[in-house]
């Protein structure tokens, strides 16, 4: 009882943790303080950039470069490395190439365009994305604003019913699109260069029980129609690493209650690690339909960020919270806070790294909010690198560094045990996979500690095998002499 009280209080406390500073999870689920890993370091508005944002959606960065669209406004806007306004647009001239194409066509009256609802934008070097939603089509630009193509017929039977609604797309070095379109339950559509369609990808699977599937085989069609919809989880963002692998985002539900961020290999197949404590998807403490004063329910994660070591952050707009995770799936650091004031956001939209900063674009404050990272920060992410390229006994040495301003940092310990394991000293090892609870690798470093015991003390084990077994023989020997003795007495 004492138990399950505390348990409930540490849940009720969760909200105000959050806002009363930086917090991880511990082995047990239970909310920790923690040294953040980013800090606000700026924050630029409309005003300072002189630009007509009303309600900016996206935003991606390219070549140093910040591209925004807001899906009032029309437009795309470019940022420059110093936060300077380069390009505010909200018409779009056809190229010559697009013009050509058109003409082929018979559309020979086309001056120019505009966007209806802009709502996701990606950049390649090949041209300039941006998910056109009302007016149902992908348009490509290049790097001088034209207008090089548009997508809007997808050649499914999905689409026959539905109109094609893309909402955020992410594109690959060969310039095909990975698009997340309204009221799309398929999976993500994937789109060739050409347009054409190519299939659905990273389907969310649905999840039954073994009652309902079994409830199910026994009704009639009839029962089944009005029964409610199982309808696999729809995305809300994507964004694709230099492997071609996709990063996706989707809304926790009664059917995906653990699996909202997916790392979708080429062949459609989520392959994200989840070796962590628990499984990633922002906080795993929360309260259900508590009051009005607190914000309860699972994260709601819409927009994901990664690194090239494989490190990633995902955006959780309800709590305006930042997660950030390895490629492990151990959670790393949790930053961001709710709030007006310049350091905080309240509507978060869409994130991505600016070098080894992280912008957030802030949908109702109109602002795009600068987090740089922290000593605490800089030190973990560095650690992750040199084990990435293999250089263990220097990664010991930073998670030490690690453990020096967070002492309940259970990811360090267990950096460190690893590299202890290497060296051979398993005793250690096992010391600080315990304060890490690493069960595998204390296990591991058992064994090998185990093994190493046995080997040092080989001789004395094998003498006293020999001891043992000449006592036993000895004792038999003598107990068949005294029983022969014991024979020939008698006759």
């Amino acid at each position: 009882m004492k138990k399950t009280l505390i348990l409930i209080l540490i849940i009720l406390l969760v909200p105000f943790l959050v806002g009363a500073g930086s917090y991880n999870y511990s082995y047990w689920g239970d909310a920790i303080h923690s040294a953040p890993g980013m800090t606000f370091t700026a924050s630029i508005n409309a005003e300072e950039l002189g630009v007509n944002f009303v309600s900016p959606e996206d935003l991606v960065v390219y070549n140093e470069n910040i591209f925004v669209v807001d899906s009032d406004a029309n437009s795309l806007v470019v940022i420059d490395e110093n936060f300077n306004l380069l390009h505010e647009i909200t018409t779009f001239e056809y190229s010559q190439e697009y013009l050509d194409l058109l003409a082929l066509e018979g559309i020979t009256d086309v001056t120019n365009t505009t966007l209806n609802s802009p709502n996701g934008v990606d950049v390649t070097d090949s041209g300039i994305f941006i998910c056109d939603t009302s007016n149902f089509r992908v348009v490509k630009l290049n790097h001088d604003f034209e207008v090089l193509n548009t997508f809007s017929e997808i050649d499914d039977p999905t689409f026959d019913g539905v109109s094609f609604e893309p909402k955020k797309i992410t594109v690959d070095g060969t310039d095909r699109m990975y698009v997340i379109a309204k009221h799309i339950y398929e999976g993500i559509v994937e789109i060739n260069s050409d347009g054409s369609f190519n299939r659905y990808t990273g389907v969310n699977p649905i999840q039954l029980t073994p009652f309902e599937i079994f409830s199910r085989s026994l009704m009639s069609e009839e029962q089944i129609a009005q029964l409610q919809l199982f309808l696999p989880t729809e995305y809300t963002n994507v964004s694709i690493n230099d492997k071609n692998f996709i990063y996706a985002t989707s809304q926790v539900s009664e059917n995906n209650a653990e699996n909202p961020i997916q790392l979708i290999n080429p062949k459609g197949v989520d392959v994200i690690k989840r070796n962590g404590y628990f499984p990633p998807m922002g906080d795993i403490q929360y309260v259900i339909g508590m009051n009005n004063y607190v914000v309860d329910g699972p994260s709601s994660l819409v927009d994901i960020a990664s690194t090239d070591d494989g490190i990633y952050t995902v955006l959780d707009q309800k709590r305006s919270r930042l997660f950030t995770y390895d490629s492990e799936g151990n959670l790393l650091y949790i930053d961001g806070d709710e709030g007006h004031q310049i350091d905080k956001f309240s509507e978060g939209v869409a994130i991505d790294y600016f070098g080894e900063q992280l912008l957030v674009l802030d949908r109702k404050t109109k602002t795009i909010v600068v987090y740089g990272l922290t000593e605490f920060g800089t030190y973990v992410n560095q650690a992750i690198q040199y084990h990435n390229e293999g250089m263990f006994e220097e990664a010991a040495n930073v998670w030490k560094e690690v453990i020096k301003i967070n002492s309940n940092y259970e990811i360090a310990y267990n950096g460190i045990g690893k590299q202890l394991l290497r060296q051979g000293e398993f005793r250690e090892a096992m010391d600080y996979f315990e304060l890490g609870h690493d069960d595998y690798y204390y296990s591991k470093a058992f064994s090998e500690y185990r093994n190493a015991i046995i080997k040092k003390n080989f001789g004395y084990i094998l003498g006293g095998i020999i001891l043992v077994a000449g006592i036993l023989i000895g004792y038999r020997i003598r107990k068949i002499y005294k029983k022969g003795e014991s024979i020939l007495y008698e006759d």
